[in-house]
């Protein structure tokens, strides 16, 4: 028999408190707490390891009594039945002569432990064992540490997230994508440990949002001699007599005619405005100031005479309609000091949410143009809609369109006679005369066909004066 402590038993005996014994034991003992570790010739029984298998203690295994140091014979061992080997080995464990004896089967076995009995003793699923205590023969499960990858598995995931953001961030000339990142994590355990988990990157690509940009409506003012703010907010003026843009487009014309009055010494007003293109259909809206029977035209027939009355006007399929004109005295005055006078009011709601407001007076017109900027672009006395109103200026706006409308795309039936008055001929005489140089250089370029002198000195009035807004 082996000695207290633990020492492997020979046949026919067991060391008490967890000897482990060849050829036989008593039922219901634990390894833990005295129990058979193999039945002679039998698989474990009554408190046996687990029926049908003993724990796996390899040659390397080392015992330590209060007698010394046992290592247990090469090939002697307690099986766990991994790839059918069932025996529990030739040999012995050197104790007093006392062995393991040949051929002994401990069965086929799984490779797990329970321990049962009066000993109650605890365990632990491990792999590697070491006895340890003075001679006591307890058995100590040593927990081995197991590798993991999972820091290994962040850095990598930290690094695909890394170049994913930089091919995001990276920019496309037709579309953005947006990367929808779903990580799938595998573990599979084995028998003999844990691998490195299995990891599934799946990317996804979406559009990004279309964004859209809506240029908001922004307002043109014009009014007395005439004065004006261009939408970009530029102050430019126009003094000389003659017909001029105030919006051009390819789609959208607006019109204006300026000329003198006896109350501005020969300095021009808005005097009438016409408004037409493919945007209303052809058709061609006039309105004048209420002086010598002003009327309110469409396509050369009066409308809307007196104030309370409205006129629409059909599209050509005649399922809508493409304006819409209301005369009434009701609005904001665009020059409070016409507010002592009879309200003559002409508001026209028009395609591309344009809306004027045309304040008819006794022998000239103030105007309020609303709208957005057009798709196709936009130039006139009302400027460029460009968002800057450095390049608003009165020269400026005759070298990109010319200084008056030439005679196939006016909207009005015939030139205004000219008139240059003395007031205006001896402020002209007050031009420097480098400007003066350069102003008959631009109106004989700008001025389409031969100019009448009226014509060249009206231009050159509004080159030399433009930026003043108040000329005299």
């Amino acid at each position: 028999g082996a000695g207290m402590g633990g020492g492997f038993g020979g046949n026919g005996g067991g060391g008490m408190g967890g000897g482990f014994r060849g050829g036989g034991g008593g039922a219901g003992m634990s390894v833990a707490g005295g129990g058979p570790a193999c039945v002679d010739g039998s698989s474990m029984v009554a408190g046996g390891v687990r029926s049908g298998g003993c724990a796996d203690f390899r040659p390397a295994l080392v015992s330590t009594m209060s007698g010394g140091v046992n290592t247990v014979a090469r090939g002697t061992h307690i099986d766990t039945g991994i790839d059918g080997d069932t025996s529990c080995g030739v040999g012995g464990c050197s104790l007093g002569g006392a062995s393991c004896s040949v051929g002994e089967e401990c069965g086929g076995a799984t490779g797990m432990m329970t321990f049962v009995g009066a000993g109650g003793g605890n365990y632990t699923t491990e792999t590697t064992y070491k006895y340890v205590g003075a001679g006591q023969g307890d058995i100590l499960f040593v927990t081995q540490k197991r590798k993991t990858y999972y820091g290994l598995l962040a850095c990598l995931l930290v690094l695909l997230l890394m170049a994913v953001a930089i091919c995001l961030a990276a920019p496309s000339p037709t579309t953005t994508l947006k990367a929808a990142i779903t990580m799938t994590t595998t573990v599979r355990v084995g028998p003999i440990g844990i691998p490195p988990p299995q990891t599934t990157l799946v990317v996804t690509t979406t559009p990004a949002p279309t964004t859209t940009t809506v240029a908001l409506p922004k307002t043109c003012l014009f009014w007395g001699d005439p004065h004006l703010v261009t939408f970009d907010g530029a102050r430019p003026s126009f003094y000389g007599d003659g017909e001029y843009w105030i919006v051009k487009n390819p789609r959208v014309s607006i019109q204006g005619r300026f000329r003198g009055t006896k109350y501005t010494y020969g300095l021009a007003a808005t005097q009438k405005i016409a408004i037409g293109g493919a945007f209303i259909e052809g058709h061609v809206i006039e309105v004048e100031p209420m002086e010598d029977g002003g009327k309110i035209l469409v396509d050369g027939v009066e409308v809307c005479s007196h104030l309370g009355s409205s006129k629409k006007i059909p599209t050509k399929d005649g399922q809508g309609f493409v304006a819409t004109i209301t005369h009434d005295d009701i609005g904001e005055l665009v020059d409070k000091a016409a507010s002592q006078f009879a309200r003559h009011m002409v508001h026209i709601y028009l395609p591309e949410g344009i809306h004027m407001t045309i304040f008819r007076w006794t022998n000239y017109l103030d105007l309020k143009i609303t709208m957005a900027p057009l798709p196709e672009g936009q130039d006139g006395s009302c400027g460029n809609f460009n968002g800057q109103a450095s390049d608003d200026t009165t020269q400026a706006i005759f070298e990109r369109i010319g200084a008056r409308i030439g005679e196939k795309e006016m909207l009005f039936s015939n030139r205004t006679p000219m008139a240059f008055t003395y007031e205006e001929k001896q402020m002209l005489k007050t031009c420097p005369k480098a400007t003066l140089e350069e102003a008959e250089r631009h109106c004989l370029r700008d001025l389409s066909g031969d100019p009448s002198e009226q014509l060249m000195e009206s231009c050159k009035f509004d080159v030399c004066f433009g930026m003043n807004e108040h000329a005299l």
